[in-house]
């Protein structure tokens, strides 16, 4: 419930920065600094889930639609008194549509590379994926960021396959962004 009203008020800014476009420099050859913090916990009938994330991110507009990073940092899902971690580094890519106006709808491609640890193992983890989303400047040095779902391919192990397609608040990632 939560996210989901996070998500509308996001939505909500979003849609009144739509009408005040601004005439802003172009933003090829900034940098763009940032990262995003989870945490969710989940209890129903008997059982609780807890997801924690930290991802310190940088990136550069190579163009001033698209840009480049590079994220870095650690998530962890712990179901009960099963702990599944996440080490890792995840390089981006970004396309975004009206790179000059306050609200910045964005595609991101990404492959995720790093560590996976549960109580039982310890594996290389990989995937790669595509994410829509939205950031929402506030002004020419800071903005909001957030990506909603994903189409993609997860695996952290020999048993541990995960694909899918959808926009479900479940793949929500909120962030901050500072634009050098």
């Amino acid at each position: 419930m939560k996210k989901l009203v996070l998500f509308t008020a996001v939505v909500l800014l979003s849609c009144a920065g739509l009408s005040a476009q601004e005439d802003q420099d172009s933003l090829k050859g900034k940098w763009l600094v940032g990262g995003s913090f989870g945490f969710e916990k989940d209890k129903t009938s008997g059982s609780e889930r807890t997801d924690f994330s930290l991802l310190p991110s940088v990136g550069f507009f190579i163009d001033n639609d698209i840009a480049v990073g590079l994220s870095a940092g650690y998530e962890q899902t712990k179901i009960n008194n099963d702990k599944k971690e996440f080490y890792g580094v995840i390089p981006y890519a970004r396309k975004y549509w009206f790179p000059q106006s306050k609200l910045m709808p964005f595609a991101q491609g990404d492959i995720r590379l790093g560590w996976a640890k549960d109580s039982v193992d310890d594996t290389f983890a990989w995937g790669i994926n595509i994410r829509p989303g939205i950031t929402y400047r506030l002004n020419e040095s800071i903005a909001f960021d957030a990506t909603v779902g994903r189409f993609g391919y997860d695996n952290e192990g020999e048993d541990s396959d995960n694909y899918g397609l959808g926009l479900s608040l479940n793949d929500l990632s909120l962030g901050i962004i500072i634009f050098l």
